[in-house]
């Protein structure tokens, strides 16, 4: 198995225990440790080093705490070095708007202690803002543990609820010296990448893989196997990553899936012109990844 390398850090702990009671009141606590992002219209405020190395902005000590207390949008990310990680959503700010850029573009720009910490303020921060209401009874819930679950107000009830993810399958499916590639009539001009789909009840992720192939393109598929998964909060989802052949070239398209899918050579995609004809997925995303390797 191949080591997962997108947005992951290892030596990011959750600290899991800390989120239970009040985390400000907990013994380790230490408000001289605090790191906080700010969320600003689902943007995270950045100070760049050079073009293509860029790093998150961390509010720290009193003024941080000040921003903390009684906020009902704290989220407790995790411990690193003996720093502790929240987030917080504000509804303006000081700071030049310039500074806050969403998480897609700042993907390939981070390094990865900071890419995923703001990946799980991201995806826990769209979960509570798309679970206000009771899912049992419609009553409004509220935060707790630390913005990792959310629980009913209504004393009848007081169902309790966690954040949630959408498993969903990328894969490379290939025959011989060839790849199959499609694209969607939303994607960037001349965008092409990987087939993928939602897993769905009752199914394995390898039935996934097989079911949307077909689905999608008319291609049966063997030799299925995992090669990587990444935490893609765009917004809710976990990817899993895998390479198959394919059984044959013949293509059935299912156009209301796709705007196009077509077999591609390992010398086309090494000499790809990258433009609005063809270009291939983007540097971050575990599709590229996947087709890089292939082509190694």
């Amino acid at each position: 198995m191949k080591n997962n390398l997108f947005m992951n850090y290892d030596t990011v702990d959750k600290a899991s225990h800390l989120r239970e009671g009040h985390i400000l009141d907990h013994k380790d606590f230490d408000i001289n440790k605090i790191k906080l992002a700010k969320i600003w219209q689902n943007k995270f405020s950045v100070k760049k080093i050079n073009e293509t190395n860029y790093y998150a902005i961390w509010c720290s000590g009193k003024e941080a705490y000040d921003l903390m207390l009684n906020n009902e949008s704290l989220i407790f990310l995790g411990v690193l070095k003996g720093s502790f990680y929240f987030s917080i959503n504000i509804d303006d700010t000081d700071e030049h708007i310039k500074s806050y850029y969403d998480l897609r573009t700042l993907n390939p720009l981070l390094n990865k202690s900071d890419l995923t910490f703001l990946t799980t303020a991201q995806g826990i921060n769209y979960w509570h803002k798309k679970n206000i209401y009771c899912g049992i009874c419609g009553s409004i819930s509220k935060s707790d543990d630390s913005g990792n679950s959310r629980v009913c107000l209504n004393n009848k009830c007081r169902n309790k609820v966690f954040p949630r993810l959408d498993p969903a399958v990328i894969m490379l499916i290939t025959y011989k010296d060839s790849c199959l590639l499609g694209r969607q009539k939303f994607w960037p001009e001349g965008m092409h990448s990987t087939l993928a789909g939602f897993v769905e009840h009752g199914e394995t992720i390898e039935h996934a893989v097989k079911r949307e192939t077909y689905e999608e393109t008319g291609v049966k598929i063997t030799n299925i196997q995992y090669r990587y998964s990444q935490a893609w909060p765009f917004p809710s989802s976990l990817m899993l990553g895998f390479h198959a052949e394919a059984l044959d070239t013949s293509l059935n398209v299912n156009y209301q899936e796709l705007e196009n899918a077509s077999w591609y050579t390992k010398d086309f995609l090494k000499s790809s012109p990258e433009n609005s004809k063809f270009k291939m997925p983007g540097k971050i995303s575990i599709a590229r990844r996947l087709i890089k390797d292939w082509l190694a």
